[in-house]
C-alpha cells in the first residue's frame, strides 16, 4: 500500500500554510467567525464485563473541517477544540477508554482504534489537524513512520502533551508520558516532547488518521497526527494505562497539546 505525507500534495500544502498563517494574524481578523476551507488533509475491564463493541475503519472522503470560530483575543474554536494562539496550545475533552492493551494515546470520537487507545477525544481527525496547524505546527518538517513499528523514530515539530481530570474534588494534571506504562519494564514513557507528523494519505486520497481514527500514537505507525519520537518500547501487548493513576474507564479528561520551540525537537531517549 502506497502512502504519501501531507507535504507531498501541493494543494494541501497551500491550504495548510494558509491556516498556519491565519494563526499568527487572527487577532487582526474582522468579525466573530472565520470560515476556513481545507482540503481532505487534514485498566483492564472487569472480569464479568463484555468486551467493547468492535468498530470499523472510517470509509469514504474525510469530513469537511468545522469553521474556525473566534471566541476572544487569541482564542478560537474548531469544532470541540479550543485553541489559544498566544500560548500555541489546543485543548479538547474526551474520556478514558476501557482497554486491555495500548498502541495509541488517543483516538477520534467513534474511531476504529479505540480498542488500543487510552483516550477517546471529542473530535475527528480533520478538526484535530486544523487545530495543530493553528498553533503553528508545520507538516513540511515531518518525517512520518514508514510502517508499523518502524525502528526509525518519526520527526516533526515538537509538542508537549498533558492530560487533566478531576480527582477527589481536585484538578489533576500529568504529562501524557505518565499515562503509558510498560508492564514488562515497569516504567512509563520517558519524559520529553512528542512530534507532529500530520498523518499520511493512502491510495484513493484516504486520510489515514480519519480512516483508523488515531490522533496520537507511540508505536511508530503511519496514521497518527502526533507520534512519539522515542525508540519503540517492548512488544505489542506490553503497554497499558498506568495502574498507579487509578483512572477508571469513562472518566472525563481533557487533553492539551502545546507547541514547543523548534529547538526542542531532539529525539527523546
Amino acid at each position: 500500500m502506497r502512502v504519501r505525507s501531507f507535504r507531498g500534495n501541493a494543494r494541501h500544502v497551500v491550504a495548510g500554510a494558509a491556516i498556519a498563517a491565519s494563526a499568527a494574524t487572527i487577532e487582526g481578523l474582522a468579525g466573530s467567525r472565520l470560515s476556513v476551507s481545507l482540503a481532505a488533509q487534514q485498566t483492564s475491564p472487569g472480569i464479568n464485563k463484555p468486551p467493547p463493541t468492535p468498530r470499523s475503519p472510517f470509509e469514504g472522503p474525510a469530513p469537511a473541517p468545522a469553521p474556525v470560530e473566534r471566541l476572544g483575543p487569541g482564542l478560537v474554536r474548531v469544532g470541540n477544540i479550543r485553541i489559544d494562539t498566544a500560548k500555541k496550545e489546543l485543548a479538547v475533552e474526551g474520556f478514558v477508554n476501557e482497554v486491555r492493551i495500548l498502541e495509541f494515546l488517543a483516538n477520534t470520537k467513534g474511531g476504529w482504534k479505540a480498542y488500543e487507545s487510552a483516550l477517546e477525544l471529542e473530535t475527528n481527525a480533520v478538526n484535530f489537524n486544523v487545530a495543530c496547524l493553528l498553533i503553528g505546527l508545520d507538516p513540511a518538517a515531518a518525517a512520518v513512520s514508514r510502517f508499523q513499528f518502524d525502528p526509525q523514530p518519526p520527526q516533526g515539530n515538537p509538542v508537549e502533551i498533558f492530560v487533566e481530570w478531576d480527582e477527589r474534588g481536585m484538578r489533576r494534571r500529568i504529562r501524557a508520558e505518565q499515562l503509558i506504562y510498560n508492564r514488562v519494564t515497569k516504567q512509563t514513557l520517558t519524559e520529553g516532547p512528542w512530534v507532529y507528523t500530520g498523518s499520511v494519505f493512502r491510495e484513493g486520497n484516504v486520510y489515514a488518521a480519519e480512516n483508523e481514527g488515531t490522533l496520537v500514537g507511540f508505536m511508530h505507525t503511519t496514521a497518527p497526527i502526533i507520534e512519539s519520537p522515542r525508540p519503540n518500547i517492548g512488544s505489542y501487548g506490553d503497554s497499558i494505562i498506568n495502574p498507579d493513576l487509578n483512572l477508571k474507564a469513562g472518566t472525563t479528561v481533557q487533553l492539551i497539546v502545546r507547541a514547543l520551540p523548534r529547538s526542542a525537537a531532539a529525539p527523546a531517549k
